[in-house]
């Protein structure tokens, strides 16, 4: 179940009042955007707006998620950056190095989440990360402590203005609409 509208506003406000704690403590909300393009991650679509999304190959809510942003990826007004992180089960590093490794990682990343709808369990098989697949997906790891969350999906964003914000867990798709316009969900 979604929360309301004003409930959702204040889980942002939350995530964000955190967020900004933990961020400035490693050097500000600026510095850790910019620390997001260090990541290791698949990027599908070219809008102009441009969000950096956290998930484990074995997280429904983070194949929802994926599911939520396609029409405004498709529609050319968003990029995603899937930032894969291992957390949910012991096959996660197997599973993300799989999408990463794959000779079409944004491919295998849509067959991994509709496997995840369907059975639960995904749709890429695990592989042996090579040491680059194990560094790139344990320095995401460290990006996504350095929020305060351990959870995933989390999705950040920056504004046209440079504000820089945070929404964990799933998000119902008018706060997707409000970033896109360039406006705080």
């Amino acid at each position: 179940m979604l929360p309301k509208r004003s409930n959702f506003k204040l889980a942002v406000f939350l995530a964000a009042g955190l967020f900004s704690a933990t961020a400035w403590a490693s050097g500000g909300w600026h510095q850790f955007w910019n620390n997001l393009g260090t990541s290791t991650y698949i990027q599908i679509g070219n809008g102009k707006t441009v969000v950096y999304d956290f998930f484990d190959p074995h997280c429904i809510y983070c194949a929802e998620t994926f599911k939520r942003e396609l029409p405004a990826i498709q529609s050319g007004q968003l990029t995603v950056r899937y930032v894969p992180v291992a957390i949910l089960a012991a096959s996660s590093l197997g599973k993300a190095a799989a999408i990463l490794e794959s000779h079409a990682p944004a491919h295998a990343l849509a067959v991994d989440f509709q496997g995840v709808m369907q059975n639960g369990s995904g749709g890429v098989r695990t592989v042996v990360p090579s040491d680059q697949a194990r560094a790139g997906i344990g320095r995401n790891l460290q990006l996504l402590m350095q929020t305060g969350n351990d959870i995933v999906p989390d999705l950040v964003f920056r504004l046209p203005d440079g504000h820089v914000g945070m929404i964990r867990g799933l998000f119902p798709v008018s706060a997707l609409d409000a970033i896109v316009a360039g406006q705080m969900p």
